[in-house]
């Protein structure tokens, strides 16, 4: 077994480990009351402005445009779908497990009430999505960059994960415990896509032959399959000759006829 695969074993497992702690009374609740009751905002209020508009960097919306273009720009100098493709991939691998565990968890934030407690009441906070999506961009940022510059972007995604998860704790809207699992969500999607991508690039080539080839046969079905100058010879009428022999004899009948019109003998 890889070190990669040993790694998501482990990763999941503490994620596993920490919904069900979550879930059940244990002692991650009374650390996150603890954390919760340090009230944070009350005794640095100055900071939330900044704060709100920091955290911004996990909202999946904003933090995806603002990472596109540097997709784009890989794509385009490696000449490739692959970066897209891995976007794209675990966007929608993220949207999928985070939502699945927020909705079945059904727990609600501080920012409503202080039971640390309320689960399976409706609600969507844990895990942290901020974070779990900023682990995941932020990531892939790092993991596509070349390799000169990759340390020191792995130093900073990791500072904006943190920093971001601790943002949302001071903001009061999740639980320590939410930003945890985020870590270990955002982590697990990332661990598990290079599994998945063979999947995902051969998908994505299939449908990009499939409307290429719609687009080739739609091009030729509106095509003129025949010039127009063989087509307008083709309609012209050839002229046959005639000798002079038959021009007169036609206009010696032409003329009798116009004759044996105008005798009165003819008119009944």
């Amino acid at each position: 077994m890889s070190a990669r695969a040993v790694t998501f074993w482990i990763v999941l497992g503490v994620y596993v480990a920490l919904t069900i702690c979550v879930i059940v009374y244990s002692p991650i609740l009374s650390l996150d009351k603890s954390i919760f009751n340090l009230h944070l905002q009350d005794r640095a209020p100055a900071y939330k402005r900044f704060v709100e508009d920091y955290v911004m960097l996990g909202q999946r919306g904003p933090a995806t445009l603002l990472s596109l273009p540097f997709f784009f720009w890989i794509a385009w100098r490696t000449r490739s779908t692959r970066p897209l493709v891995q976007l794209v991939a675990a966007l929608v691998l993220l949207n999928f497990t985070v939502g699945v565990v927020k909705y079945a968890v059904g727990r609600i934030g501080p920012f409503y009430q202080s039971n640390v407690h309320d689960v399976f009441v409706g609600g969507n906070i844990y895990p942290s999505g901020h974070v779990s999506n900023a682990v995941v961009l932020y990531g892939l940022v790092a993991w596509l960059l070349p390799p000169r510059f990759r340390k020191a972007a792995i130093a900073l995604a990791v500072w904006i994960c943190v920093s971001v998860g601790l943002g949302t704790v001071y903001l009061r809207t999740h639980w320590f415990s939410d930003v945890v699992g985020g870590w270990l969500a955002g982590s697990l999607v990332l661990l598990s896509l290079p599994t998945l991508m063979p999947t995902a690039q051969r998908w994505t080539d299939n449908a990009v032959d499939w409307a290429r080839r719609r687009w080739t046969s739609w091009r030729a079905s509106t095509s003129d399959p025949v010039p127009l100058g063989p087509r307008r010879h083709a309609l012209q009428r050839t002229s046959t000759p005639v000798s002079s022999a038959a021009c007169a004899h036609s206009f010696a009948a032409t003329s009798r006829s116009f004759e044996a019109l105008d005798d009165p003998t003819r008119l009944g």
